[in-house]
């Protein structure tokens, strides 16, 4: 009988230890993936945004040199690798943004990548006609991506979700189609 008491005992014990160091094991989890996604995400906009910036006043071949090299640099790692990643995974999808989200962001991304893809385009051709004749729409995407690059996107706050939704579904509607 004492065997058994023992025994029960130690199984108690060990079930609990392994569920309480296993809860914050996912609680780090959820952080660390979150901390990767903000800082990612805000990085990525911040880029485009001084991608587009630079670009909207461009008025020489040598800063349009120095600009593609911004835009190779961006291009170089897939932007939407982590977003399509994060939100193409059923555990980690609801970690990261609201639901309502999630389809937005990657649009996004997948916009800022084949806009910046055209623009490299005509910066190989050494078109900067074409670029200047963009500069209204290359200014108003950057002021698009200032209004979006902000934590309403991580709020668990319906209020400011809708509010960021309505700013990233006007980001995304800057782009020509």
């Amino acid at each position: 009988m004492k065997k058994s008491v023992i025994i029960f005992c130690l199984s108690l014990i060990l079930t609990s230890c392994s569920v309480n160091s296993s809860e914050p094991t996912h609680n780090q989890f959820q952080i660390t993936l979150n901390d990767i996604f903000k800082h990612q995400h805000s990085t990525s906009i911040y880029q485009f945004e001084l991608i587009t910036e630079q670009l909207s006043t461009v008025k020489d071949k040598e800063r349009l040199a120095y600009i593609s090299g911004m835009i190779d640099s961006y291009l170089i790692n897939n932007p939407l690798f982590l977003p399509a990643t994060i939100f193409n995974n059923e555990e980690t999808k609801l970690i990261i943004a609201d639901e309502q989200l999630q389809s937005d962001i990657v649009l996004l991304y997948q916009n800022k990548k084949e806009y910046l893809k055209q623009i490299q385009s005509f910066i190989a051709e050494n078109d900067l006609k074409k670029i200047q004749s963009k500069q209204v729409e290359l200014s108003k995407l950057s002021a698009s991506m200032k209004r979006i690059n902000d934590d309403r996107l991580f709020s668990n706050d319906q209020t400011k979700i809708a509010s960021y939704k309505k700013e990233l579904e006007t980001a995304i509607r800057q782009f020509p189609n």
